[in-house]
């Protein structure tokens, strides 16, 4: 390894490892985390304890403490609102640990979210107590700092135009079963996170359309058990959930920054409830008057449909449900903000009933914003790769990946792919497999459409090719309302093979005339081979300053000439940063203050593959990677046959103009 130029290993160490240690310990007022100035700052509470320092608001519980440096002389407000997905409590302190001075404390300033507001001068510490209240369910969230009253009204950092999402899912109905299907409901409470007000017209289609799913994970899988048609906005209230709420003063346009709630009570009344299948995702357009419009039925009809047998603790005891929510709405599309109105919670399953339905209830503090459920078996499982598919001009795909050992020589290799927002739709998906594996067991499900949608529930094809395993519904030419991935559904896809895993490319076959062509996504699957290497991604990278994630990639594993390539994509142009190595994985999410996620632990060698480089005017760097020359804290060691090691990349970054950092997302190499 070539000693670095720019930053000794000393200095990359302090880094990564003190800032650790300072978030780690930043339990108590003597260790609080230093920030200073205006921006937007990470904290994590889900570990931490409660301070005997009083319980200001009443109850504050569960606190973490930083050391904020005021930059101005001006009144200074430090809130959670829009950074949290659980009820925060935040008090701050004049004086030093030993003899603090409450100046400010709030509870729910924002919806569950909280904001404080006091006189500050340049230069001066004040210690800020982050908490939960009555120390409940803790995590990860983010506070910002910023001159009082600076903002009349929005969230910090907009979006531009119009953009919707779901800022929480509150609640769940249970409704009764009907020949062997439950019915639900989920709660929405939208947020306009961008710099315009959105229209919210009840009497033509200028207002958002609700969708809502149900999944299911379980030993490795991960399923779609259930949709419902969507719930037509009507009017808008103007709440501040997210950010502070500049109301439109009117019911017709959610105001910038406002927020809207709908219950499960609402969003599951049949009477407002139209058909998917009239609904361009894409674009936001659908007719009105819409389809069974007013139209009521038996309990399951329109509402969230899944057979009770999916849903019967004795049938899937181990099982973890999830519910999604997404918004679709004409001026959210037009502003290109239609890929981030989709979040999902997860669902309890208390294993009582109603009306022959087994009950599900939304676990508090769940919901995950802007984020499909897909996301949420990729937070279960370390071991599953989700990547985005971007359809050139038109919408966003996600599929996921997973391969399972079965311990005889066999892996089960599971597959999910949801359609986000792409009215083109899916057709086909196929993944190749090396010339030496055997393929058995090919299946696939999906949630099945009713109460009058015209789509046919005929499930795909699944056929061994070659050495291609490809699923398949009708060509939109042999039947337009074939059983196509289309927007809103997720489809899951499984074989079994005696090959162990590596990355292959995986293909995503378009459905509706004049599409771009196939679409390709670098996903787990059967190597087939002999001897080669294992290769897999893994582990969740956070979006940088560029709005993209960080991603690495390591490839060309050389055995004779003890070399491999990994390259970092992504990043923020002329960023600094090097590669990391650990025999380890892990996961702590923002390592002393930094933006991103550390998905190595342990021993961790850094500088591997050329020490510390630049991300030049492409935002990316390569590093050359001896393999008998890898890094560790005590000298370099040599990688050994049947070694598992973890690579990540380590960059600078900015964010709302705050110096911090980022890393990539990680990726695993077994060595033969």
């Amino acid at each position: 390894m070539r000693v670095l130029s720019s930053l000794s290993a000393a200095a990359c160490s302090a880094i990564i490892l003190s800032g650790l240690a300072a978030a780690q310990s930043s339990d108590e007022c003597s260790n609080a985390t230093a920030a200073s100035g205006y921006g937007s700052f990470s904290f994590n509470n889900a570990s931490a304890t409660t301070s005997n320092n009083g319980t200001p608001c009443g109850q504050i519980g569960r606190d973490i403490w930083f050391a904020w440096t005021a930059p101005v002389t001006e009144n200074a407000e430090l809130s959670t609102c829009g950074g949290a997905s659980f009820d925060t409590v935040l008090a701050v302190y004049g004086g030093s640990c030993g003899s603090l001075s409450l100046l400010d404390c709030n509870d729910d300033d924002c919806s569950l979210r909280s904001s404080v507001d006091f006189s500050a001068m340049a230069g001066t510490t004040y210690y800020l107590r982050v908490g939960s209240y009555n120390g409940g369910q803790g995590g990860a969230g983010t506070f910002t700092a910023a001159a009082a009253g600076a903002s009349t009204g929005g969230c910090m950092n907009p979006s531009t135009g119009a953009d919707v999402i779901v800022g929480e899912i509150p609640s769940a109905s249970t409704y009764g079963a009907v020949g062997g299907m439950s019915a639900y409901s989920l709660g929405t409470t939208s947020c306009n996170v961008g710099d315009q007000e959105l229209l919210w017209i009840a009497g033509n289609n200028q207002h958002p359309v609700i969708g809502q799913n149900i999944y299911r994970i379980e030993d490795g899988r991960f399923e779609q058990v259930g949709l419902g048609w969507l719930k037509h906005g009507f009017t808008a209230l103007q709440q501040d959930l997210c950010c502070d709420c500049d109301s439109s003063g009117t019911g017709t346009r959610l105001g910038v920054g406002c927020s809207d709630p709908y219950g499960s009570g609402l969003n599951g009344s049949q009477s407002g409830l139209g058909p998917r299948h009239q609904v361009n995702a894409f674009t936001g357009d659908f007719p009105y008057p819409f389809q069974a419009q007013g139209q009521t039925g038996d309990s399951v009809y329109k509402r969230i449909q899944v057979p009770v047998s999916e849903v019967n603790p004795a049938n899937h005891p181990n099982a973890v449900y999830l519910g999604e929510a997404q918004y679709v709405t004409p001026d959210d599309s037009a502003a290109g903000n239609g890929a981030n109105s989709v979040s999902y919670c997860e669902l309890s399953r208390p294993g009582s009933t109603s009306g022959g339905s087994y009950r599900l209830n939304v676990v508090n503090g769940s919901t995950v914003q802007e984020q499909c459920a897909i996301r949420g078996w990729e937070a279960a499982d370390p071991t599953v790769v989700v990547e985005d598919i971007q359809v050139p001009g038109e919408g966003v795909f996600c599929a996921g990946s997973n391969a399972i050992d079965n311990g005889d020589g066999t892996w089960r290799y599971e597959y999910a792919v949801f359609n986000n927002n792409s009215d083109l739709s899916g057709q086909s998906f196929s993944v190749p497999f090396g010339a030496g594996a055997s393929i058995t067991n090919v299946g696939m499900s999906f949630p099945m459409y009713h109460s009058g949608e015209p789509y046919t529930n005929i499930p795909w094809n699944g056929v061994v090719n070659g050495n291609t395993v490809t699923w398949s519904t009708e060509t939109f030419a042999q039947n337009n309302d074939a059983n196509a991935l289309r927007w809103g559904t997720t489809y899951s896809f499984w074989f079994t093979a005696n090959a162990a895993p590596t990355t292959v490319t995986a293909t995503l076959g378009l459905f509706k005339p004049g599409n771009p062509g196939d679409q390709s996504v670098a996903l787990i699957g059967p190597d087939g081979g002999a001897g080669g290497p294992i290769i897999a991604n893994y582990c969740t990278a956070n979006s940088n300053s560029t709005g993209l994630t960080t991603a690495i990639v390591a490839s060309n594993v050389d055995l004779t000439a003890r070399t491999m390539d990994l390259d970092a994509m992504n990043m923020p142009t002329n960023a600094f940063g090097f590669f990391i190595t650990s025999l380890q994985d892990g996961f702590v999410a923002n390592p002393g203050g930094s933006a991103g996620n550390l998905c190595v632990v342990g021993n961790i060698g850094r500088g591997v593959g050329g020490g510390v480089l630049s991300s030049g005017s492409t935002g990316s760097f390569t590093g050359l990677v001896d393999l008998d020359m890898i890094p560790t804290p005590t000298g370099n060691t040599s990688v050994m046959a049947g070694e598992t090691r973890y690579f990540q990349a380590w960059h600078r970054d900015a964010i709302l103009g705050f110096a911090t950092s980022n890393f990539s997302d990680g990726v695993r190499v077994t060595f033969p």
